[in-house]
Order: C-alpha cells, then structure tokens, then sequence
C-alpha cells in the first residue's frame, strides 16, 4: 500500500500534469492550426511538405511528448523523471534560442518572452522535482 502524498509531493504531481495538458493542448494546436499559431514568430509554409513537417515535428513531437507526461503523472515513480523530463526540455529550447542570439542577432521581442517562459519553466520543473515523491524503501 503506498503511502499518501505529502503538500508538496502534491504540488509535484499538480505541476506535471499541467505541464502535460500545456504540451498535449499546444501539440494538437499545432497539429490543425501550425499557420495561425506560429505566425508571430514568422514561419512560413509553402508547400504539403512543409505543412507535414511542421505538423509533425511541432505538433505531433509536442503532442507525444505531453502524453508521455500523462503517464508519468499518473505513475507515482514516474513523477520526478517527467518533471526532469520537462526541466531539460525547456533547457533544450532555451539553449537553442540563446545559441541563435549569438548566432542570428536580434529577433523579434515574443523570441525573449518565449525564453523568459522557457527559462522558467526550466527552473520551476528542475526544482519542483526535488518534491516529487520518492521510493518508499521500507
């Protein structure tokens, strides 16, 4: 029988699922409407081939990835690794974006707010899951 959640396992287990309603929420958006939601930061499509691509590769990857995370939240021993899951995600994108400062020069402001989003995500995820509930080894 496993043990109750303590307040903060909970908050744990309450900022996983929201991570993983935002990720499978934006991957079906970006999978019906790719044009409309990445339009502020100015990609284009020309072609069924990019409409594929940028389905798949924003959409559908998002999308599995928030799945996965509804299982890890569902999965007692699973909810550190998703929240890890989301910290090195986040990381992933806010590394890329800060490589493309150095790289590109000077974007468009929603390119900040989305690091500055990004960035905590990352911390927030990193650090709620110390909270996370841990192996009951007695």
């Amino acid at each position: 029988m496993e043990a109750k959640l303590s307040g903060k396992e909970k908050l744990a287990v309450l900022a996983l699922w929201v991570a993983s309603l935002v990720f499978v929420g934006l991957g079906v958006a970006l999978m019906i409407w790719p044009t409309e939601i990445l339009a502020g930061v100015e990609v284009k499509f020309e072609s069924p081939t990019a409409f594929a691509d940028i389905r798949a590769d924003y959409g559908g990857c998002i999308f599995g990835l928030g799945v996965f995370l509804v299982w890890c939240a569902t999965q007692r021993l699973l909810i550190r690794p998703g929240l890890i899951c989301v910290g090195l995600v986040f990381s992933g994108y806010s590394i890329a974006r800060l490589l493309s400062l150095a790289i590109d020069g000077q974007p468009k402001r929603i390119i900040f707010i989305l690091l500055a989003v990004e960035l905590c995500g990352a911390f927030i995820s990193f650090g709620v899951s110390q909270w996370a509930p841990r192996r009951n080894l007695n």
